[in-house]
């Protein structure tokens, strides 16, 4: 839980640093000593600045699109029996981003309004392959799939993991070219963040309440995450093929979760992000807790977190790997 405040902490002592130097300039080397090894150890996963790559060669260019829909906004039952304009935006939107393969979590399907038929519009968008979590929600009429792999290229293979109702993993075995890849979408435990109902709150008591109810959250879902990590480290080790991690963690680029990620496989935003690449679109705001990670074969070319994209609570992240097109011998 200390590591999520070391944002925080930088800043703090940022401050320090400038309030000393002008009452008593000896005492600001244990802030700036400080600073300086924070930076050391934790500056490359907060922020970074890489050009774009561009093939040279007669590799193909895999852009690995994943977003965090958060049910398309549906959160009215009017919108959810009556075909809704802002719904019908950030359905566009997600159909018609330019990549051959989509992951998703917390995604909504409804065959009821055909607006919200988004499985079906896939399909007819050339999308015909695709992995769910919860695949008979797809037929219902009101249904929540939750992790989704949409794919133009051939899935040869895939299979589906749930940890609880909501949260799981999907992975496919996706043909690119005359190589495989193993795309794995996870939507792991919610941090439970609710900053902004503690600054709602107009007593004293409704504060403590509510920050009761985020620290509790905080430790339920860190102990659930050690747990569901264990499971794509294991599908990980099990693939035959490179493997692209992909989802919304819940987790900050300091925690137990990204750490263990990181010692597996290279994280996409430290090799070719840009800026802070922060993820989450609400309160504290200063947050990355949707990540890609990739197999050291398939070197990048380029990773994007799109923050100017407002629909949900998440910022849609995108990364682009260079696969190798020769045939194996």
């Amino acid at each position: 839980m200390i590591m999520i405040s070391i944002p925080v902490a930088w800043v703090f002592n940022f401050i320090c640093i400038v309030l000393w130097l002008f009452v008593r300039p000896w005492r600001s080397w244990l802030s700036g000593l400080v600073l300086i090894v924070g930076i050391v150890l934790f500056g490359s996963r907060t922020f970074v600045w890489h050009s774009i790559e561009k093939l040279t060669d007669s590799s193909i260019p895999l852009k690995v699109f994943s977003y965090n829909v958060q049910s398309f906004g549906l959160d009215s039952d009017w919108e959810r029996s009556h075909s809704s304009p802002r719904v019908r935006r950030l359905v566009n939107y997600v159909l018609r981003y330019e990549a051959p393969v989509k992951c998703f979590q917390e995604f909504y399907n409804s065959t009821s309004i055909d607006d919200y038929d988004v499985v079906r519009h896939f399909q007819e968008s050339g999308y015909r392959h695709s992995v769910l979590l919860n695949p008979e929600a797809a037929n219902q009429p009101s249904g929540m799939v939750g992790v989704a792999i949409f794919s133009i290229y051939p899935i040869v293979h895939g299979d589906r993991e749930s940890f609880d109702r909501w949260n799981g993993l999907v992975w496919a075995d996706i043909k690119v070219g005359h190589d495989t890849v193993r795309v794995i979408n996870v939507h792991l435990q919610s941090m439970g963040i609710r900053v902004g109902k503690v600054l709602r709150q107009g007593q004293l008591a409704g504060v403590k309440h509510e920050t009761r109810g985020v620290l509790s959250a905080l430790r339920s879902g860190f102990i659930e995450r050690r747990e569901q990590v264990a499971r794509v480290e294991r599908h990980i080790r099990e693939s035959p093929h490179p493997v692209i991690v992909t989802g919304d963690h819940n987790d900050t680029p300091y925690s137990v979760v990204y750490e263990r990620m990181r010692r597996i496989l290279p994280n996409s935003f430290e090799e070719a992000g840009r800026g802070f690449g922060f993820t989450y679109n609400r309160l504290p705001g200063f947050i990355r807790i949707d990540h890609q990670f990739h197999d050291p074969s398939l070197s990048m070319l380029n990773f994007e977190t799109i923050n100017y994209i407002k629909y949900s609570d998440h910022y849609p992240i995108v990364g682009t790997y260079r696969v190798n097109n020769k045939p194996r011998k």
